[in-house]
């Protein structure tokens, strides 16, 4: 299997479809999010980092991509990498080290992604996500099929917050995405309802590959 480079605008999906690779194909989940979070505070580097995303300030691209240089080593078999590059010098630096991969766009309408956005719950004790609008609603109404405990919506997901963020990623992926492009290295599917669809339409992505 290729590597896959992700992307998806906010309530695309994407961490979802990540999920589903991992489980059925066995690929290997790096998120510049997660890398972030799991850096260590006694270490200069992780203090680094925390201090700047704590004052809201952009990790530069050289040490972004250098923590995925450095995750990729510790890493044998396919991966995907969840929305990075994020720039377009973070992709042509990624470049010089990553190879052999797929980028994929899943795309969805601003509507459709609102929409999933204010019917996005969680369980606030074991965390499982559910949405009320897609195949992700629990069995029983605002009730976690796991605890069972009261499902909770997230205090940023409304709708003035939502196109902010819809928007920016819009914005900020357009040139990233413009590369790959012209690479012709980029594939564009839809966000379905159901994310057997969407997971079918990368399968047939990755098997037009082998």
């Amino acid at each position: 299997m290729k590597n896959i480079i992700l992307y998806g605008a906010p309530a695309a999906g994407k961490g979802t479809m990540c999920e589903i690779l991992v489980e059925r194909l066995g690929y290997k989940h790096i998120s510049t999010g997660e890398l972030f979070r799991s850096l260590d505070d006694s270490t200069e580097l992780g203090r680094f980092i925390h201090e700047r995303i704590a004052k809201g300030i952009l990790i530069d691209d050289e040490t972004t991509a250098t923590l995925v240089k450095n995750r990729l080593a510790e890493l044998e078999g396919p991966v995907v990498l969840d929305g990075f590059p994020r720039t377009l010098n973070q992709a042509k630096i990624l470049d010089g080290f990553f190879s052999d991969y797929v980028v994929i766009n899943i795309e969805v309408s601003e509507e459709v992604a609102l929409k999933r956005t204010l019917g996005r719950v969680n369980c606030p004790k074991c965390g499982r996500i559910y949405n009320i609008y897609t195949d992700m609603k629990p069995k029983q109404d605002n009730i976690c099929d796991d605890c069972g405990c009261e499902l909770k919506g997230r205090s940023d997901d409304n709708e003035e917050s939502f196109k902010v963020r819809f928007n920016t990623y819009l914005a900020n992926v357009e040139s990233v995405l413009n590369y790959y492009k012209g690479k012709n290295s980029l594939y564009i599917i839809q966000s379905y309802e159901s994310k057997e669809e969407t997971y079918a339409d990368i399968k047939k992505i990755l098997d037009s590959q082998e």
